[in-house]
């Protein structure tokens, strides 16, 4: 039997090369266009080319914006990628991330100045290890590669998380199968540190006993193996104005809380007066829940675990007013026009990949107002200028900064109906 050949890597081959802009990931944009991590604009350098991609082997200028990183592994962390930069070129580049992808789409409108939002640091990280032998590698995916970099602390993570290193390395070390790896997802909350782990393999007694003991050693609020509680000191819950609420095991919550409040402050502004509210992917309630403060609310949401977060705390928080939840994608059933009819305010926070459907119906609709909430700037303009067509005015746009040293960047603009458009 002949043996399939791997797919091979294009010939490397080293060049000299000067970096230009740097792209939405990151990256240094050299000729060609070559994509080379680590480089800052100007600066040139004896690159390893393989495709698209290079990999600096000698730097031979620096550019006078580059710092030391503060983070020892931040070279080759895929966490962090322009802690090299200094903080102001830094700020005007992600604020121009924004800018760029408007004017792609032929948007015009005002963009803020970045809202720095990194707070007490990022309360959700997940953390690899594998084992090789007797040594295990602890740490973050490499950047732009498989590898896993080993690291003892995380200067961006929030202080729960980077007091809870060396544990989580013994977890780790107790879990990670012989082939494979183990993931260990942490958020930082108001009750303490949620941790939840995942690995090909079944779960033994040995585990649950090595969580158990951690998590009353660290004081984990909650640990969680392969989606089943292996042990739960007290409730790992989130406030959200007045409600609080434990979101399931590993589920989103914005980057950090600095992020969050400033997300928050500018969608209730905008809702002022509103009596009906509807948030479109409202997760486990972070905007449902304030807003439900001042009207009542339909809260739709695609995955039911963090819907029942979310329901649970409605319904333990007095005050409010009423909430009714949705179980529903709306990548596949949006919201129609005249479900949309009786809403007075809309909060729209997608995934990555936007909500160009639903944008379609809202543009179709009489909404009066819609606050529009996206962490990428591509998507973001492009369900701004579908708004747009159908008759809204786009208000001023914020980037809002929670990835600090990153190419990832929230926006958020509130849309106000001035007419509807001609059929």
């Amino acid at each position: 039997m002949k043996r399939r050949n791997k797919k091979s890597l294009p010939p490397a081959r080293v060049v000299e090369l000067e970096a230009g802009r740097i792209g939405a990931r990151g990256d240094a944009v050299a000729e060609g266009p070559v994509y080379v991590p680590g480089l800052l604009p100007g600066e040139r350098a004896l690159v390893e080319v393989r495709g698209d991609r290079g990999r600096v082997k000698e730097r031979l200028s620096d550019s006078e914006d580059r710092v030391k990183p503060f983070c020892p592994i931040a070279e080759r962390c895929g966490g962090c990628s322009l802690q090299h930069w200094s903080a102001d070129a830094y700020r005007t580049w992600k604020r121009s991330l924004v800018v760029d992808a408007l004017a792609r789409e032929g948007v015009a409108g005002e963009v803020a100045p970045l809202l720095h939002a990194h707070g007490e640091g990022r309360r959700r990280a997940t953390l690899h290890a594998r084992r090789a032998g007797r040594t295990l590698t602890f740490g973050y995916s490499e950047r732009a590669g498989h590898a896993i970099v080993d690291t003892k602390d995380c200067p961006v993570a929030h202080p729960l998380i980077r007091r809870s290193f060396p544990a989580l390395r013994r977890l780790a070390d107790a879990l990670v199968p012989q082939k494979g790896q183990v993931d260990i997802s942490v958020t930082a909350t108001d009750g303490g540190l949620d941790v939840s782990c995942d690995w090909p393999g079944d779960i033994v007694l040995d585990h649950r006993l090595t969580a158990a003991e951690l998590a009353a050693k660290e004081g984990w609020a909650r640990i969680s193996l392969k989606g089943e509680p292996a042990a739960e000191r007290s409730t790992p819950y989130v406030r959200f104005g007045k409600a609080k609420v434990a979101p399931p095991p590993g589920g989103f919550l914005q980057a950090t809380a600095a992020g969050e409040a400033g997300l928050a402050e500018r969608a209730m502004a905008a809702i002022k007066g509103a009596r009906s509210v509807a948030d479109l992917y409202a997760g486990c309630g972070s905007f449902a829940l304030r807003a439900a403060e001042t009207a009542q609310v339909l809260a739709v949401e695609g995955d039911d675990r963090p819907l029942r977060a979310l329901r649970q705390g409605a319904d333990h928080t007095q005050g409010l007013k009423p909430v009714q939840t949705l179980h529903r994608d709306l990548a596949l059933e949006p919201m129609s026009v005249k479900e949309l009819e009786q809403i007075d305010a809309v909060i729209l926070d997608p995934p990555r990949n936007g909500a160009r459907t639903q944008a379609e119906r809202l543009a179709d609709s009489l909404v009066p107002v819609v606050v529009s909430i996206s962490c990428n700037p591509a998507t973001f303009a492009r369900d701004a200028a579908i708004l747009i067509e159908g008759g809204y005015r786009m208000g001023e746009v914020t980037p809002v900064d929670q990835f600090a040293w990153t190419g990832h960047v929230e926006s958020i603009a509130v849309f106000t109906r001035t007419h509807h458009k001609l059929s």
